[in-house]
């Protein structure tokens, strides 16, 4: 599949701007890009268990770590 999404940005790369414009146009009308947002819904939230907890720790405790909250 990646090699797929590879090849598809290679040729949108070099196509033309009116050619690239004509594209997204038929992607939008076309492809039902919206359907992965019904995905995050479904996704169960669960609690952190005790080795989430120690890496959340670690993170918090990295000077070097980035604010990921």
């Amino acid at each position: 599949m990646v090699v797929v999404k590879e090849k598809i940005k290679s040729l949108v790369d070099i196509m033309p701007v009116n050619e690239a414009e004509s594209l997204l146009f038929y992607i939008i009308n076309n492809i039902n890009v919206d359907s992965n947002d019904d995905l995050w819904d479904s996704i169960v939230e669960v609690e952190p268990d005790e080795i989430d907890m120690q890496m959340i720790q670690e993170m918090e405790n990295d000077v070097d770590c980035n604010d990921f909250s």
